[in-house]
């Protein structure tokens, strides 16, 4: 009689897969999953118009290649240590497929809020979805819901699909060296397009650099002086533009304006001093600002737009959120004041102590200004700051000697030693005691600082001695009664104020790193305090309207109200370079960088059970993205 074992085959036990299976799987199985979004990724094509240009078009298929194969490949590696440590196949198949579903449901959804705000998924976007406002942020209908969780279920069944089919092939090719290949080739693209761009960046080809925004996450390769050091590239100082792009995602202006030249024009001056803090401008500290002060338009609740001299100025000109910066810079998009001023043939004089090229204010606020000066004469802040002083008053005496001169003309200012705290060695000093060099080592909670603020206003009253020079010359030649002279900060600086342990800007986005002084000397207005909350969003499109006759309404072209004559806004919008807050009378609501989410009082201090405001939070997104096409 046959045995069982005759009878019966027994099947060997199935081999569990060994770590090295896994690790490939994952590649494999998001590198199909890069692929995936790369697909529902071109959905960001509609939001941007490519122009014509083989480096152009070789560019966007190497960064959208580039940069989801490389979200893909942050994906597998996810897996790494859970492969090492429990290298079990339903577990790892379970834990890369939920994985996968994020990152593709991710880009969809991200698709969804690109398309309709111009700006990528944060984590204040997730606060106002798990909020409430889902049905206020997606104008979407029941069929189209209906259809976007018919669409989440089949990812899901795809997901489960393509794991098997990727083990499959896993398991078909054991020793062949896809991977490798494809690896390689994969990081050869990634290599290739960050150094396309850092090329496109030191070159001004904005063809290219405009198109990162659309890209989620995209951090690029910038090289300047890498290129200009081997001679592919200008310096900026006086470089010719590769190619500017003439096409556009911004819709700056939202109307086309309509500006009508005064009979005879008001020359203006703007003088900006950066770190400037609300409450120096006194008699003791900037004794000639406090001066002209008594004549002139004062703002005692004057905010800057910003905590830092990027956006400081950004909103200071353009009179929109230091949001549009990115944008603006991409598409080297000037400030519409700027360009009103140039069409009615106003002689420019820019004159910036610290360099206008770091930040690239030569091609954002300046980049239609021709023969721009971009740096000043001078190894301190105290030397550049006295010789955009002297070359001023030349520019002046040029303006007023020439006989056949008729336009009127722009002076900016940008005095920059209280940044440094910086003064003459044999200036006197009016505040002691006074910091002989600034340690910012040894700065903490704890420590003294009252020489450290004193030196930083013996600063403030040496750039006050060169503003006195200033208007002591415009009265000289009779200018100042057809001069309006606009006198204020970029943002301010803090001293722990608020026992925070914080030292000077751009760290946080208190009154004490945002409120600044706003001095208008303007012809044929009385002398005034205005108490209201005024911003730096008010400055150039109160201007337009008043001195160069934009009749536009200012929402065209900016976010702004009229200095004297608009009403209170509810909120805020500041900035820097990645973060913005919302200042509410009671209240601050910081976002950083990722999206996340602090709501403070006025002292910086977390308020306890404190909710997002949907209603809010929806106004300020459709601030940050009025100016884009849709």
């Amino acid at each position: 009689m046959p045995s069982y074992e005759q009878t019966h085959i027994i099947q060997p036990a199935a081999k569990p897969p060994s770590r090295s299976e896994l690790l490939r799987w994952a590649g494999w199985f998001f590198l199909a999953n890069s692929f995936i979004a790369l697909l529902i990724a071109l959905r960001y094509l509609t939001a941007v118009q490519f122009p014509d240009g083989d480096y152009t078009i070789t560019f966007s298929i190497l960064a959208f290649i580039g940069h989801f194969s490389s979200m893909g490949f942050i994906g597998a590696t996810l897996l790494f240590l859970p492969i090492l440590l429990f290298p079990h196949r339903p577990f790892i198949f379970g834990l890369g497929i939920l994985i996968a579903l994020i990152f593709i449901l991710g880009i969809t959804l991200d698709t969804f809020i690109f398309s309709q705000y111009r700006f990528h998924f944060n984590g204040m976007v997730m606060n106002l979805l798990l909020g409430g406002a889902a049905e206020e942020i997606f104008t979407f209908s029941a069929f189209l819901w209906a259809m976007l969780g018919l669409f989440v279920l089949a990812v899901i069944g795809f997901q489960f699909w393509l794991s098997r089919r990727i083990w499959s092939f896993v398991l078909a090719t054991p020793h062949r060296p896809y991977g490798y290949i494809v690896g390689f080739l994969l990081f050869s693209i990634f290599f290739a397009q960050n150094v396309l761009y850092a090329w496109a960046d030191a070159n001004t080809y904005t063809p290219i650099t405009k198109q990162i925004r659309f890209l989620p996450a995209y951090k690029p390769l910038t090289a300047d002086r890498w290129f200009i050091a081997r001679g592919w590239a200008n310096p900026k100082e006086g470089a010719k533009l590769a190619r500017i792009d003439t096409s556009s995602s911004l819709n700056y202006p939202t109307q086309p304006l309509t500006c009508t030249t005064e009979a005879t024009p008001l020359n203006i001056v703007y003088i900006v001093v950066d770190s400037w803090r609300f409450d120096t401008l006194t008699a003791k500290a900037t004794p000639n600002v406090h001066h002209l002060s008594k004549n002139s338009l004062v703002f005692d609740n004057h905010y800057s737009g910003a905590n830092s001299t990027r956006t400081g100025i950004f909103t200071l000109f353009y009179g929109l959120p230091g949001t549009y910066w990115h944008a603006m810079l991409a598409e080297q998009r000037g400030a519409e004041f700027i360009n009103q001023l140039i069409a009615q043939n106003y002689q420019l004089g820019i004159f910036a102590s610290a360099k206008l090229y770091s930040p690239e204010f030569d091609r954002t606020v300046f980049t239609d200004v021709k023969n721009l000066r971009v740096r000043s004469k001078g190894n301190s802040p105290r030397q550049r700051d006295q010789n955009i002083h002297d070359e001023f008053l030349d520019f002046i005496d040029e303006q007023t000697n020439n006989q056949n001169a008729t336009s009127p003309f722009f002076g900016f200012l940008f005095f920059d030693a209280p940044h440094g705290y910086d003064f003459p060695a044999n200036y006197p000093l009016v505040f002691e005691p006074s910091l002989k060099t600034v340690n910012y080592i040894a700065l903490n909670n704890n420590y003294d600082r009252t020489p450290f603020f004193n030196r930083y206003q013996n600063s403030l009253h040496f750039v006050d001695s060169l503003i006195g020079s200033v208007l002591d010359k415009l009265e000289t030649e009779k200018l100042l009664d057809n001069t309006v002279v606009v006198i204020t900060g970029d943002h301010g600086q803090e001293f722990n104020d608020n026992k925070l342990n914080y030292w000077g800007h751009n760290s946080n986005f208190s009154r004490w790193q945002t409120q600044v002084p706003l001095v208008i000397h303007w012809p044929g207005k009385d002398a005034q305090h205005i108490s209201k909350q005024t911003s730096h969003f008010d400055i150039s499109p109160t201007l337009m309207n008043d001195v160069l006759g934009c009749t536009n309404d200012l929402r065209d072209y900016s976010s702004g109200s009229h200095l004297i004559n608009g009403e209170p806004v509810p909120y805020l919008l500041l900035s820097n370079y990645n973060q913005f807050a919302v200042m509410e009378k009671d209240r601050l609501t910081v976002v950083d960088e990722f999206g996340n989410i602090d709501i403070l009082d006025h002292r910086y201090r977390n308020i306890p059970d404190a909710t997002l405001s949907n209603t809010l939070m929806l106004s300020v997104m459709d601030e940050m993205s009025r100016f884009y096409k849709k």
